[in-house]
């Protein structure tokens, strides 16, 4: 029987807990906004996972740092390749770890939606130095992408844009703007959608 939540109310390295120490194979889909992810387990052992251009184990760090989105469990979903072969404790100890990091960079980097716009600090017009990582962010800075885009078109984990972005915030060459609102969704877009009856423990069964 396949299960799913709101990654809300239950973080990813928590389900993954919950169906691996049941010995179940099978496959997460996880979806936040436009994005998709995938996670395959067999007989409760992660060997696969895709996020966008990620694979293996850095598509699973990227997915654990999502603190909204829904999952879906389905059983019995066989892996096109094996891309894991740390343990699942190695794996999620890792994850849990990058999650604290977030948590310190998320005072400079708030949201993942924010869009990094380019400035020239007072006093430093002259020489700024760069390592090619930050060079690559600031090449894809138009003032219309937000992280997560610029994350995806470099082939970078959002994690470790997060991490050059936090730098080049602290040295006062980038600010993070907020995105322009969202339009309201026309109405017949927003008929025929059914809300999920949850449990009250997150889990729709």
């Amino acid at each position: 029987m396949s299960f799913q939540g709101s990654l809300k109310e239950l973080h990813l390295p928590d389900v993954i807990q919950l169906v691996s120490v049941s010995g179940k194979s099978g496959s997460f889909r996880l979806e936040r906004e436009s994005h998709e992810g995938f996670i395959y387990l067999e007989n409760g052992r992660m060997v696969h996972a895709t996020l966008g251009k990620l694979s293996g184990e850095e598509a699973i760090y990227s997915l654990a740092t999502w603190n909204e989105g829904i999952f879906r469990f389905i059983p019995g979903d066989a892996p096109p390749e094996k891309t894991i072969t740390k343990s699942n404790t190695n794996v999620l100890m890792e994850a849990a770890r990058r999650i604290d990091e977030w948590r310190v960079l998320s005072k400079r980097v708030p949201s993942l939606d924010r869009i990094p716009r380019f400035q020239v600090p007072e006093g430093k017009q002259g020489q700024i130095n760069l390592n090619t990582q930050e060079w690559l962010i600031l090449s894809k800075i138009n003032g219309k992408a937000n992280i997560d885009a610029i994350a995806d078109g470099l082939g970078l984990s959002t994690f470790d844009v997060a991490k050059l972005l936090y730098g080049l915030v602290t040295m006062g060459l980038i600010v993070l703007d907020a995105p322009p609102p969202k339009a309201a969704p026309a109405p017949s877009e927003a008929a025929g959608l059914e809300p999920m009856e949850a449990d009250g423990t997150g889990l729709h069964h």
